[in-house]
């Protein structure tokens, strides 16, 4: 079989019509596809430079412009496309399986058949660009489709299923004026993620991390706010919650950061982590998961992370949203509050980051699902 299984659908995310034509695209098209990790031995053939070190810092390049070449909107008119062209990558344990890392692509059409067409051709164009340091595999049957993407653990009824993001931390500085917040940043070093993998690796329940990608723009209106945000807080004599030197350092924190996301031709995406489970999730592995993505590696002081739990009356609709691929807008005390699931492309770079396997032995008690060379 060469032919990827499309699990098709009539639906829409009534909470997200974003622009012009999004309510006409009404059937929405799935594929999943398991991400292959060569052994040590099998990647390092695959350098151009002298050494190791050079095939890693290829394959992060790789990796890198892989992402950015996801980004696509309807320039002419400044707005998201209405396909709510979406990725997700996952990283699966189920104990004795290995950790399953997976790429799962959707679409959304006007039509059912549209819908097939638009997302094998989705498919193609993912399979021709994915970064060649890694052997992709598609689902050719609904089983395969359900196992590769996790479905089988987000449809778990289990009451004490657990569901909660991870978000970037948000920093009042006046706490009687509900503009004066900052917004912390995602950021991660070239090999952080190991410490994510390893701890994913090691759960003794199924578990399931969710990052979903999808291409957005900042509006007029939105631009306009955050530089007003700015200008209010440049002018903040003082404050009696902080100390001298806190206020300064937080205006010249909020300047470096307005000038991020008003900068020219800037790529902006939805970008949100989610942890799931049919169990309690172990605290410790959101600190780890928050704390390697919001690292900083030159010792500068980033403000950190938080963890949104859905409340147990929230837990089926946060389920649907993320076997639909759709984003979960939990709440912001930011000034534009969908900025809150908004990154830039460095950001989405820090985000995510595929596994490899290092020298010798790899990494220890980390065994990834085998691999299909089909």
């Amino acid at each position: 079989m060469t032919t990827p299984w499309i699990e098709l659908d009539k639906y829409q995310d009534q909470d997200d019509f974003a622009g012009p034509g999004f309510s006409e695209h009404i059937w929405q098209a799935l594929f999943a596809c398991q991400i292959g990790i060569r052994s040590h031995q099998d990647w390092v053939k695959l350098k151009w430079g002298f050494n190791a070190s050079a095939l890693f810092d290829e394959a992060l390049e790789r990796q890198k412009l892989f992402l950015e070449s996801q980004y696509a909107i309807r320039k002419e008119l400044g707005t998201e496309n209405p396909d709510h062209r979406t990725l997700a990558f996952r990283y699966i344990n189920r104990p004795g399986e290995g950790l399953l890392p997976a790429v799962i692509g959707k679409v959304h059409a006007r039509t059912e058949a549209e819908a097939r067409e638009t997302a094998l051709a989705f498919y193609r164009a993912l399979k021709s660009i994915f970064p060649y340091d890694y052997v992709l595999t598609p689902a050719f049957s609904r089983d395969e489709f359900i196992h590769i993407s996790g479905m089988d653990i987000l449809d778990d009824s289990n009451n004490q299923f657990d569901l909660a993001q991870v978000k970037r931390f948000e920093v009042p500085i006046r706490f009687d004026r509900h503009s004066s917040i900052l917004q912390g940043l995602w950021q991660s070093g070239a090999r952080s993620h190991e410490q994510i993998w390893r701890s994913l690796a090691a759960s003794v329940h199924p578990l399931l991390m969710n990052i979903s990608l999808r291409c957005t723009v900042l509006y007029e209106k939105e631009r306009e706010r955050l530089a007003e945000c700015a200008e209010e807080i440049s002018h903040i004599a003082s404050d009696k919650f902080l100390h001298q030197r806190t206020l300064p350092a937080l205006k010249q924190w909020h300047e470096a950061y307005i000038e991020r996301r008003l900068a020219p031709w800037k790529k902006f995406f939805y970008l949100q982590v989610h942890l799931a489970s049919p169990q309690k999730i172990d605290e410790d592995l959101f600190r780890i998961v928050g704390t390697s993505l919001t690292w900083s590696a030159n010792s500068a002081s980033l403000p950190g992370y938080y963890v949104i739990s859905s409340k147990l009356n929230e837990v089926p609709a946060w389920r649907r949203k993320l076997r639909n691929l759709d984003f979960i807008f939990s709440g912001s005390y930011l000034p534009v509050p969908r900025l809150a699931e908004v990154a830039d492309m460095d950001e989405v770079f820090a985000v995510i980051r595929l596994p490899y396997s290092p020298p010798e032995d790899g990494f220890p008690d980390v065994n990834f699902a085998g691999n299909r060379t089909t």
